[in-house]
């Protein structure tokens, strides 16, 4: 990452209109497809679409905005990621409309996941450069992500959930969950994670400060999923549900940052968000759909509560050079 203050505002504002204005483009197919009379298997469609536009955004402005240079290895991935993004966007606008079912979409995802990530482990050494080598610390990324399973089993005996039933079970299914789709859905949580961890984190830190830096990316993330909470997370409270994205984008992105700064390897935000849309949601039972005032303020206080400590960190204050070269 360049030291130039006035470029590196340039690369953020770049990211954020591209990753934005499509969002917006997305999300009027993502509105009319709500009057599909299979409207959950679109929209459930559009939400994975929505995982590739961060990490397309940072590569759009990396190699168009920047002129990064990456090794052969390297570029070829960022651009087939590219291109697979827009054949995407075309594919789901026209299965909603067109063919009335997602199964291309579905195809394409499974097809790019296993490419990218047998590219990935294949090459590891080469794809250090976007600190994406798996043994990059790998004690280190294994123990952040022991830190999130104990984070997200105090959340449930906190919220009182029925943890005590069939437990072993659970945990078994969610593990096998999580291989799964990491085989299945790898590049969604790389598509995330490279345009939130990897480019905005930095970038925002350099210009704002560690701190503040993550906060405002959470923020960021948390508004992000606006469009879901009116048609799929939560219809009838999209309201509380926005709020609640904008608040646990945060406390989780500060976590988040904290493991991307401690490993200095992307794969540990990969893999804890892998987790947190898997484990979680199968050791807790589900999702929350309705919110209220009461369970809302409740989830507020329980995230700051196990997620802000992690603000004041040693990754947080040290100064270290390496921390931001992305």
């Amino acid at each position: 990452m360049s030291n130039d203050i006035k470029l590196i505002k340039k690369e953020i504002n770049y990211f954020l209109l591209i990753n934005f204005l499509l969002i917006a483009f997305i999300s009027i197919f993502l509105f009319l497809s709500v009057s599909k009379p299979n409207n959950s298997e679109f929209i459930s469609n559009f939400s994975l679409l929505f995982m590739y536009i961060p990490a397309f955004s940072a590569i759009v402005v990396l190699k168009r905005v920047s002129s990064y240079k990456f090794n052969s290895t390297v570029d070829k991935f960022l651009k087939f990621f590219a291109i697979v993004t827009i054949v995407r966007i075309v594919i789901s606008i026209t299965e909603t409309f067109l063919i009335d079912n997602s199964i291309i979409s579905a195809t394409i995802d499974t097809l790019t996941s296993f490419y990218l990530l047998v590219v990935v482990l294949y090459n590891e050494f080469q794809f250090e450069v976007l600190n994406l080598s798996l043994g990059k610390n790998f004690k280190k990324v294994l123990s952040v992500i022991l830190i999130f399973l104990i984070i997200i089993i105090i959340t449930i005996i906190i919220n009182n959930e029925n943890l005590s039933i069939n437990i072993i079970n659970k945990f078994v299914i969610a593990f096998l969950n999580v291989i799964i789709n990491l085989c299945f859905g790898f590049n969604l949580f790389f598509g995330e994670e490279f345009g939130w961890r990897y480019f905005l984190q930095p970038r925002l830190q350099k210009i704002y400060g560690k701190k503040f830096g993550v906060i405002i990316l959470g923020f960021i993330w948390g508004i992000w999923h606006l469009p879901l909470c009116i048609t799929l997370y939560s219809p009838e409270t999209p309201f509380y549900c926005v709020i609640s994205h904008i608040s646990y984008c945060t406390f989780i992105g500060i976590f988040l940052g904290y493991t991307y700064m401690k490993t200095k390897n992307l794969w540990a935000p990969i893999l804890i968000h892998l987790v947190n849309n898997n484990v979680y949601i199968i050791l807790k039972g589900g999702n929350e759909s309705i919110f209220t005032l009461e369970s809302l303020l409740w989830s507020i206080a329980i995230d700051a509560i196990l997620f802000l400590p992690f603000l004041f960190t040693k990754e947080y204050k040290a100064n270290n050079p390496d921390e931001n070269s992305n």
